[in-house]
């Protein structure tokens, strides 16, 4: 065990993967098709208001998120005042127009699934969370 904690096969590189990073996400992106498949390692303590909003200037995300949480715990708010609790193992459906953070002292590993810039419209979503 190291500094960041257990190893697991959840967060190893990814072969043919693009792998960036993007305060404090670990990204890696593998083109299917006209979709991506990402997974997502988000750090403990990680919040998306305090690690995203400051580099990009949106109040909320504006993406939409679908897909698999195989590993940890993420809670969010819409900005009508809806929250969302998601443990692993969990399908997810995040609609754009809200914040996200890490609950406890794992990372959260997210296999996600989109279209880029055209994912809430391909995948069927509303453009903002409707309670």
């Amino acid at each position: 065990m190291g500094a960041e904690g257990p190893r697991s096969v959840l967060t190893e590189p990814l072969p043919n993967a693009r792998h960036e990073s993007f305060a404090g996400i670990d990204v890696a992106v593998v083109h299917a098709g006209a979709a991506r498949v990402k997974r997502l390692v988000y750090p403990p303590g990680f919040r998306w208001s305090q690690e995203v909003r400051p580099l990009i200037g949106t109040e909320v995300c504006h993406h939409c998120h679908v897909g698999f949480l195989a590993q940890g715990h993420l809670r969010g708010e819409y900005e009508d005042g809806c929250g969302f609790d998601f443990v692993a193992p969990a399908v997810i459906v995040i609609e754009p127009g809200h914040d996200a953070w890490v609950v406890g002292d794992d990372p959260a590993v997210l296999i996600q699934f989109d279209f880029e810039a055209d994912s809430v419209e391909r995948l069927g979503l509303q453009g903002a969370h409707h309670d």
